[in-house]
Formats: C-alpha cells, sequence, structure tokens
C-alpha cells in the first residue's frame, strides 16, 4: 500500500521546492532524494512516469513537463511493484495539476492517495 503523496516544483532560482505532502510526518525524503528524482526527469523535460528505488525507498513519479515542472511522488511500500501505481498515478496526477491554483489540491491529497491505494493495490492481491 503507498504510504504517501510528495508534491514539488522545480525553479531555475530556487531548485526543488517541495509545495505539500501527505502524510506530513511520514514523508520526509532527503535532498539528495529529491535530485534522483529531479535527474531522472531532467533529460527528456517531458511529461512522463518514472520509478526509482535507493535503498529502502521505493517510489514512482510523475512530471508534469518543462511547462509547468511539476512532480508528483509516490511513495511506495518496499516491497511494491512501482509499475503497478504508473497509470493511478498518471490520474491522480492530471487532478492535481488541474487544481494548482489556490492550493486547492493540497486538501484532495488524503483522498487521491486513498484513490490510488484502491485502485492500484488490488494488483498486488493476484
Amino acid at each position: 500500500m503507498p504510504e504517501g503523496l510528495i508534491v514539488m516544483k522545480y525553479n531555475n532560482k530556487s531548485g526543488i521546492a517541495i509545495k505539500a505532502n501527505y502524510p506530513e510526518e511520514s514523508m520526509k525524503l532527503q535532498e539528495s532524494t529529491l535530485m534522483h528524482i529531479f535527474n531522472i526527469h531532467e533529460f527528456s523535460k517531458q511529461a512522463g512516469i518514472a520509478s526509482l528505488t535507493i535503498e529502502n525507498l521505493n517510489i514512482v513519479t510523475y512530471y508534469s513537463g518543462s511547462d509547468t515542472d511539476y512532480f508528483i511522488v509516490l511513495k511506495l511500500d518496499s516491497l511494491e511493484d512501482p509499475d503497478d501505481y504508473e497509470e493511478a498515478l498518471n490520474e491522480i496526477s492530471q487532478i492535481i495539476l488541474k487544481n494548482l491554483d489556490d492550493d486547492n489540491y493540497i486538501d484532495m491529497l488524503p483522498t487521491l492517495l486513498k484513490q490510488v491505494s484502491r485502485t492500484s493495490g488490488n494488483k498486488n492481491l493476484s
């Protein structure tokens, strides 16, 4: 089951900034991990999904593309297959991106995390 969501944005002046995370208390990532996430998407500059495993950290990320430079990060249990979550992450990322104005997406994060867990978590039972 996914452990949490992070929304971050890249800015040429200040670098990577975490805009929101849920649950807040358990979604702390090291600066080096944030840079790994940025770097796996930086080469293509195109919207898309990638996964990353570093030690016990297992994540799947959606990058919005260079027009907006948002990253939606789904932190998974170390034994989960990131491929099982790609479709659901793509869906909730579109919802988040459509609700960036006035930070409306922040209140949606708990519901979106539950949605990802329901739609993708069932694949792990087979």
